[in-house]
């Protein structure tokens, strides 16, 4: 491995339109365990990780140990939240990337927002994720709405309190799973893919889930406690290695569906995954 650019995807098949449309533009091979394909004229590599966070690290290690490309294009799809108006589709490129799991955990037990705690909410139940989801308010009010940031909901608190150390030295931000992307590559990808795709793109903040959002209820809490504009299962991890490696990093992802939507009817991957093939035409493109 020796391109330019590294790019990383969980998945082969977010990368099948792209795979499609060079179907003589790249050799693949395995490669210590990975999964790796080059481009003939060496410009860029692209390693297929597996999905999320522990097989992100993994695999975008392997490959940080053997060589040092000029920038990681992360890239996938992802689900996208309600409030930025983005479309399936769509893309965003990420200006930070939080895993949510990073920090302290000071719910206490009894707080949660359940009917034994809150009198107005009529029935609280696990729902198939084991987060409590709360229903039947009598006035028709979203009990949600009125979640603070530091507000117990779903059985623990979000966002986390700090860790008590910087998971990267000298990053204080990584003390709550905050990971900021480099901020002109972020920019210079943004400007060049809103003048050359076909779609939407915005820049915005990420987050990193290890357990998929199946609930509207869920999606709400985490849109008002980190405004995320996309979800994923590997950014945050991904980004944690680019850092200590000293790799710049842009993720851009393409909006597949709506954050706790489980209904597959309502997604659209093969648009996403066209997008996801235009992005790394034209960043490759403009690499090289």
């Amino acid at each position: 491995m020796t391109g330019q650019v590294l790019i990383l995807c969980a998945t082969r098949m977010e990368m099948a339109a792209f795979f499609d449309r060079n179907p003589a533009g790249y050799t693949g091979r395995s490669d210590n365990g990975l999964t790796v394909f080059s481009s003939p004229d060496q410009s860029w590599d692209l390693v297929i990780s597996g999905p999320g966070v522990f097989n992100a690290a993994r695999a975008l290690t392997a490959c940080l140990e053997r060589f040092q490309p000029e920038f990681i294009l992360h890239t996938g799809i992802a689900g996208m939240f309600d409030s930025f108006g983005l479309h399936l589709g769509d893309a965003a490129v990420a200006v930070t990337d939080t895993y949510i799991h990073a920090g302290v955990d000071t719910c206490r037990s009894g707080t949660n927002l359940t009917a034994d705690t809150d009198p107005t909410i009529m029935q609280s139940r696990p729902d198939h994720t084991g987060f409590k989801i709360s229903r039947g308010h009598p006035d028709g009010a979203d009990p949600l709405s009125a979640l603070a940031p530091q507000s117990c909901a779903y059985g623990y608190q979000m966002p986390l309190d700090q860790l008590p150390f910087d998971l990267i030295a000298g990053q204080k931000m990584t003390r709550q799973g905050v990971y900021t992307l480099d901020p002109d590559l972020a920019g210079s990808s943004t400007d060049l893919l809103a003048r050359s795709l076909g779609c939407r793109v915005i820049q915005g903040p990420f987050v990193t889930v290890s357990s998929i959002t199946g609930s509207y209820e869920k999606a709400a809490a985490l849109s008002q406690a980190f405004s995320p504009v996309m979800e994923s299962m590997e950014g945050a991890a991904a980004a944690h290695v680019a850092a200590l490696y000293q790799v710049p990093m842009v993720e851009i992802r393409a909006a597949s569906n709506r954050v706790g939507e489980r209904d597959k009817i309502r997604w659209n991957i093969q648009t996403a995954v066209r997008t996801v093939a235009d992005i790394c035409e034209i960043i490759l493109n403009e690499s090289t």
